[in-house]
């Protein structure tokens, strides 16, 4: 049987984690990871909390985000209290050996101005009452809170604390965003690290190449992920070489089964990407041609919307290239026949950002009375999709171009004004302003935030 090497990954981060949490005077592990790594620390979090798994430990997934040093514990404890309803009154896997816990948050426990000491006592007297056995601990995940340093004050007061020895966090870095790395080394004895190195680029080569090797997709999503791999690595003549080799697959099956042609716009939108890594814009406009001709080229294998969704997506693309080489007409003309087919096809966020896109490119043309004409007609899709949705999309972009224009004789104020208001309320204006910023819980931009990759 052939292994899974993600299960293989997962296993060695369980390992790992065994060797940490012995560390007696340890309070807190802190996983670190590379940015590609992230997904399968996320997806150890999610093991954790299995049934048939390895680990006995107690874990506890947090998703609250520590805006607020003050108010974090509280949001912790919330968190925590519908855990232990859910465990108490749910129906359990015949698995599960069902014990009740009897245990409820004491909200009064803020009895100094530690911020952290409410959750700290609260989750201490949990792991008291979980009774668990020697080398078992009562674990906090902080699963959802941003990296921010909001999060590394926090931490930084729980420290201080006394922090059950039945007790570990669990937090994680990666190695392009080291924010705990300070209170790490500040406190070596309390904080103990995990560095992961899982080299996942060769991972994903591993889950690519399983299957049927007689099936041409097994060979041709092992050459893909190498060619993805590549571009990771900034090996282009490699990368280049592998997307050759995925093209001529797609090609020698095509007369099997028309869906490879999709594979072929793909890698020729992916080459093209590349490409502009290394400022090549002659090459970047070839594989952005071919992606458009070979999209056009597989209206003769569908009836359906997809071959107009592949033209639409090569379009977009090479609309970009276009914009970001200066060339805003033909860059125009891309962004509009995307709007417009994505218009047919009812995609109402993708055509949203074709119409700023397309809006943005006729400016750069000169062209305002277009730009302005198309970016109405955008904002007239939000009243065709619910708020949150459309403050999903990039309508506060799409509104922050047309606001900078006189676009009266295109959309009124009144008609403009109905449309924002349902969807940022009334101080609307003001929140297209500040669109860039960090968006709330409810899509909507905070003007004092700190950014997540501050």
């Amino acid at each position: 049987m052939q292994s899974n090497p993600i299960q293989q990954r997962i296993e060695l981060i369980c390992e790992k984690w065994e060797d940490a949490k012995i560390y007696k005077d340890a309070r807190i592990v802190r996983i670190k990871c590379q940015a590609d790594e992230e997904e399968m620390v996320d997806t150890f979090y999610t093991y954790m909390i299995g049934v048939d798994t390895p680990i006995s430990d107690i874990a506890f997934h947090f998703e609250s985000p520590c805006m607020d040093v003050k108010q974090f514990g509280i949001l912790l404890l919330k968190e925590l209290e519908e855990i232990m309803e859910i465990w108490n009154k749910s129906v359990k896997d015949e698995r599960i050996d069902y014990v009740p816990v009897h245990w409820q948050p004491d909200y009064s426990l803020q009895k100094d101005k530690n911020p952290a000491a409410m959750f700290v006592d609260n989750f201490n007297m949990l792991a008291k009452e979980l009774n668990l056995p020697e080398g078992l601990f009562a674990v906090a995940i902080f699963k959802g809170a941003l990296r921010n340093k909001n999060l590394v004050s926090w931490l930084q007061e729980a420290i201080k604390l006394r922090i059950s020895a039945k007790v570990k966090f669990l937090i994680h870095d990666t190695l392009t965003d080291l924010r705990f790395a300070n209170i790490a080394s500040s406190s070596p004895q309390t904080i103990v690290t995990i560095p992961l190195n899982l080299n996942m680029a060769k991972a994903m080569e591993q889950v690519a190449a399983m299957g049927d090797p007689k099936d041409p997709a097994t060979s041709y999503r092992q050459i893909f992920m190498k060619m993805i791999n590549a571009m990771g690595a900034q090996k282009e003549s490699e990368a280049e070489k592998w997307g050759q080799e995925c093209i001529a697959i797609a090609t020698s099956n095509l007369s099997k089964d028309p869906y490879w042609i999709m594979q072929i716009v793909v890698v020729n939108i992916a080459l093209g990407n590349d490409k502009i890594r290394y400022k090549k814009k002659k090459e970047t406009l070839e594989y952005a041609n071919k992606a458009v001709e070979t999209s056009i080229a597989s209206k003769e294998y569908f009836e359906n919307d997809v071959a107009s969704g592949l033209l639409a997506q090569s379009l977009m693309f090479r609309g970009t290239v276009f914009f970001t080489q200066g060339n805003g007409n033909d860059a125009y003309s891309d962004f509009n026949t995307a709007f417009e087919t994505y218009l047919k096809q009812g995609n109402i966020l993708l055509a949203i950002e074709a119409s700023r896109m397309a809006g943005q490119s006729a400016f750069k043309a000169s062209q305002k009375p277009k730009g302005i004409k198309i970016l109405a007609e955008g904002a007239r899709l939000a009243k065709n999709c619910d708020p949150e949705t459309a403050r999903g999309s990039t309508y506060f972009g799409l509104l922050e171009l047309l606001l900078q224009t006189d676009y009266m004789n295109f959309i009124s104020p009144q008609e403009l004004d109905g449309i924002a208001r349902n969807i940022y309320g009334p101080d609307w204006r003001n929140i297209v302003i500040n669109w860039k910023k960090v968006p709330d819980k409810n899509g909507l931009p905070q003007r004092e935030q700190e950014p997540v990759n501050a």
